[in-house]
């Protein structure tokens, strides 16, 4: 893989990344003003997806710091 396409997959991933997490947002929304769920299942459900969230943040966090390193390296990776 050139370092080029490293860097276009790594971009794709950080963009999968943020539509995950607007999509997160949306569904929990949803769940939290249209199920009619008790309060104790939209609370478990919240956590659940506030879980998700953070993991898509660091996920993302991790993949800028990737890019960072791979975009100031001057080599193709194989």
């Amino acid at each position: 893989m050139t370092r080029e396409a490293l860097i276009k997959n790594l971009q794709e991933a950080m963009k999968t990344e943020e539509s995950a997490v607007t999509i997160y947002v949306r569904h929990l929304s949803a769940i939290v003003s249209k199920s009619g769920l008790p309060e104790a299942s939209i609370s478990q459900i919240r956590s659940t997806f506030t879980t998700l969230i953070d993991a898509n943040q660091k996920h993302k966090a991790f993949l800028q710091s990737l890019l960072k390193r791979v975009e100031g390296e001057s080599i193709d990776v194989y």
